[in-house]
């Protein structure tokens, strides 16, 4: 099965979305030196897979507290992709387009507060 066809949160634009983001970076963070790999590579891996969790939480309740903990979260990610450009463990084309993903994702959940009153 391509990627393409794998099964994906129906209805969670903003889910695919995260899911896109962690497809398109796994290559590189793959490439990431071994002595970084355990510090680094593990926690940005991690920290991607925590975003979709939060999402889909955020989602199921539709709770205000929830929708911050996700645009916490992609605050996090922009952080640690910062960090990556600085000591240069991702390039910086990688680490702008992942940027400009998470800042779509990101749009996305102001507009889901804004929707909630938050």
């Amino acid at each position: 099965m391509t990627p393409e066809k794998a099964p994906r949160q129906r209805g969670l634009v903003i889910v695919n979305k995260a899911e896109r983001l962690i497809i398109d970076l796994a290559p590189h963070i793959d490439k990431i030196p071994k002595h970084q790999r355990y510090r680094y590579a593990i926690r940005l891996e991690d920290e991607l897979w925590e975003l979709v969790r939060r999402l889909i939480e955020a989602a199921m309740s539709n709770q205000k507290s929830k929708v911050y903990r996700a645009d916490e979260q992609v605050r996090y990610l922009h952080a640690l992709l910062r960090h990556a450009a600085e000591r240069k463990l991702l390039g910086i084309k990688r680490v702008g387009d992942a940027s400009k993903q998470l800042s779509e994702i990101g749009a996305m959940i102001g507009a889901w507060r804004q929707r909630l009153g938050a």
